[in-house]
């Protein structure tokens, strides 16, 4: 069987962080989204299918030509739009039987192996509590699906969202290729499914465990969430713990990880390679800090990411913030996550107002950005790739 990760998007809500790096190579606790889905499970597989578009180098530069002993084959998705065209791109390279997986979501690993484990066509699908912002199946007491409807305003069609995860064999091809477009211009893959389950060869697998769909930047702050819960405390041989730091909760100390004399760290919190802590500073759970960070003295960070080789200097207080790579933030700096209203944050994506699901949303910056010493940022304000402010800054 072959695995196939769908990995062509440019993920363009996801901005800034998409700017410099495709969403499914974002790296969360020292892995990428993609290895988070596959490394237990591609022992079940013998090829590797990676369809890519967008800055599809940084792919081949990142995994290379086999991921554990697996070989990769990278798939250039066609000009054509849609999921459907994007596997219809495997035509001639696949012969016999695969599971497509959505390379930029988090997934249970143990709800892929169901869906491998199918002897039908089938989707992998999750109860969701909003079904009208999803392609909702519908299915008998079998499972065998009985229809799909696209983001339907009729609560009692159900709530088995499809979540980006299929099993189909090459058989498919040529009903792809004779599918029309939908009205939007685009070759769906929902229009195929549609087709087998006129047929009765089309079943459903009801995903139970963890599916978090990151698909703007602060929920990055929920997959953290759940990755550094997951894991056990771990201390590398190699990282160094000075006297008198204090630490509650499950700690991750990777590779040359440095915590100086004085820091206070209440978990969980995650750490790579070469981070180092200076002292008194007070880190709170569910922290990440990329490789080769560096938090400064009397530094407080809650709840937030941090990329690789970015620097948060003294006295400066950052919480529920997502940010990138080779940020260096100023010192004193401070961020707001609270609105004065307690209502949730609502975030200005493409000239449209989202609604974060979030209360607390610090800052998002883009890799690459410089703030300048005291810089003030109220809550959720989005600092993009490069930016920089002057000392003294309020970005309002």
């Amino acid at each position: 069987m072959h695995l196939v990760i769908m990995a062509a998007g440019e993920w363009s809500r996801m901005r800034p962080l998409t700017d410099t790096t495709p969403k499914p190579l974002l790296q969360i606790c020292g892995k990428t989204i993609i290895e988070h889905n596959i490394e237990v499970i591609i022992e079940y597989f013998d090829e590797i299918f990676m369809i890519v578009k967008y800055k599809s180098e940084f792919f081949r530069e990142y995994f290379g030509e086999e991921y554990k002993w697996k070989k990769i084959h990278y798939i250039e998705q066609s000009e054509q739009s849609g999921t459907g065209a994007a596997i219809l791109s495997l035509e001639w390279h696949i012969e016999w039987e695969f599971v497509v997986i959505s390379g930029d979501d988090l997934y249970e690993s143990t709800d892929i192996v169901k869906l491998i484990q199918q002897k039908w066509y089938a989707t992998l699908c999750k109860q969701v509590k909003n079904p009208d912002l999803f392609g909702i199946f519908t299915c008998d007491n079998q499972w065998k699906a009985t229809g799909i409807i696209e983001k339907p305003t009729d609560a009692s069609i159900g709530n088995l969202a499809n979540i980006g995860n299929h099993k189909f064999d090459s058989q498919i091809f040529e009903i792809l290729r004779a599918l029309p477009l939908s009205p939007r211009g685009e070759l769906e893959i929902t229009d195929l499914i549609h087709i087998y389950i006129q047929e009765w060869l089309y079943s459903i697998v009801e995903a139970t465990g963890r599916w978090i769909s990151i698909g703007y930047p602060w929920d990055l702050l929920r997959a953290n969430d759940a990755i550094i819960g997951w894991y056990s405390e771990t201390v590398d041989k190699w990282a160094i713990i000075e006297q008198n730091v204090s630490i509650k909760w499950n700690i991750y100390l990777e590779e040359g990880v440095i915590l100086k004399s004085g820091t206070y760290i209440e978990g969980n919190v995650y750490f790579w390679k070469w981070t180092v802590i200076w002292p008194n500073s007070y880190i709170r759970g569910n922290t990440s800090v990329g490789n080769g960070s560096k938090i400064g003295a009397f530094v407080e960070i809650k709840n937030s990411y941090i990329g690789e080789s970015s620097a948060i200097p003294h006295l400066s207080y950052f919480w529920d913030s997502v940010i990138g790579n080779r940020v260096n933030i100023g010192g004193g700096s401070k961020v707001a996550n609270l609105r004065h209203d307690h209502s949730d944050i609502r975030v200005m994506v493409k000239e449209t107002l989202i609604d974060s699901g979030r209360h607390k949303l610090g800052a998002i910056i883009g890799d690459g950005a410089h703030l300048g010493i005291g810089t003030l940022v109220y809550p959720w304000r989005i600092i993009p790739t490069d930016g920089t402010t002057i000392p003294g800054e309020i970005v309002r």
